[in-house]
């Protein structure tokens, strides 16, 4: 029977889990449920993926920098309660930690019965500064409480939340899924040439915000390091706010010239297909939705062993090479042995299979009978 579903994150900027939820909220469309993509702020690249089955409700909070803002928050607030109140929905599902929390209290606020998914995205590892997401972690147990049942993205994160006092009976793990295939037909983009006018050699990608978790110098020196050996051109995808730091670091490698921060791509095929190697150098994951990316169209992948999600989605190495966290010699090592003898792309292929849309939406509306 199709049930009445809200997916609700905050924005649809270029996150992770603003992406699975546009991808989840159009397969359970698919299907025939009624579906609802509620959210604050509807500017952002996801927007463009959302399907025409999918209604939007975008209650236009402009964003002051990472957030929104108390007033505007406690107004939001208020505003989610009532549509809550308004739409009576059967299921509702949120992420990331501070909109969990938002969600709850607005459920509450308007009464509403519906069931709550929760989705957990990010390890316990991460550190966190800004108040929101502080304020969630503390009050982590009233998201708890009303959850009927909580959704981490890998068992890493699963043990975490329920480390943090979610009841382990409570927590089911659902991988964030693939993204389906899309537009196939090429097209030319300006960093396609600047790739091309660094020179010979394999093109080694990586791929996300340019932030600290995502330890990008680690990267650097470990390319400055397999330089010294064979040539090589590494390209990073992705924008954010140390991308003029690391522009710097490269140049006092001495690699600039080897060196392409192409920004923010929103065309992942694209990015893919330029790749010899996809290289993720995190300090921590909750899982990792790029290994999976590079995996399903047939690139090599080596990654750190950050907690939890690419030990679980490489299977303890058996699809990509695992390295320490934050150790450039390692991670130089294992990109020169994985461009010898890089995995077979079939195999990868099939790994990849195992996070496809079609199967992580089963699991998604499996959740709609939960008790």
């Amino acid at each position: 029977m199709p049930s009445r579903i809200v997916f609700h994150v905050p924005s649809l900027r270029g996150g992770g889990a603003e992406r699975v939820f546009v991808l989840m909220a159009n397969e359970m469309a698919r299907r025939g449920h009624e579906v609802t993509l509620f959210t604050w702020n509807g500017e952002g690249p996801n927007a463009a993926l959302r399907s025409d089955a999918v209604h939007l409700v975008d209650l236009g909070i402009a964003i002051r920098g990472d957030g929104f803002g108390k007033p505007a928050t406690l107004g939001g607030l208020m505003r989610s309660a009532g549509f809550y109140r308004r739409l009576k929905p059967d299921a509702v599902f949120s992420a990331p930690e501070f909109a969990n929390l938002v969600t709850t209290l607005a459920l509450g606020l308007g009464f509403s019965r519906a069931r709550f998914f929760p989705s957990f995205h990010a390890a316990a590892s991460i550190p966190s500064n800004d108040f929101g997401s502080k304020l969630a972690v503390l009050l982590s147990g009233l998201v708890a409480a009303r959850a009927t049942k909580a959704i981490a993205v890998s068992a890493g994160v699963g043990r975490d939340i329920a480390a943090r006092g979610v009841d382990p009976g409570k927590v089911v793990v659902i991988n964030n899924p693939l993204p389906p295939g899309g537009d196939l037909r090429p097209q030319a983009y300006p960093w396609q040439a600047e790739l091309a006018a660094l020179g010979s050699g394999p093109v080694i990608a990586t791929a996300g915000r340019l932030v600290g978790v995502k330890d990008h110098k680690t990267l650097l020196r470990a390319f400055a390091a397999l330089l010294k050996s064979r040539p090589a051109r590494l390209v990073l995808f992705g924008d954010g706010p140390l991308r003029a730091e690391l522009e710097a670091e490269a140049q006092a490698l001495g690699i600039g010239s080897r060196v392409l921060f192409a920004g923010y791509v929103n065309d992942p095929a694209a990015c893919y297909a330029a790749a010899d190697l996809f290289v993720l150098s995190s300090t921590s994951e909750g899982f990792g939705n790029v290994l999976i990316e590079a995996m399903a169209a047939g690139v090599p992948v080596v990654s750190t062993d950050a907690p939890h999600g690419p030990r679980e989605i490489l299977a303890d190495g058996r699809y990509g090479t695992l390295t320490p966290v934050g150790d450039a010699a390692a991670l130089a090592a294992a990109m020169a042995a994985m461009l010898d003898a890089p995995t077979d792309a079939a195999l990868l292929a099939h790994r990849a299979a195992d996070f496809a849309v079609e199967r992580i939406g089963d699991a998604y509306e499996g959740l709609l009978k939960a008790n």
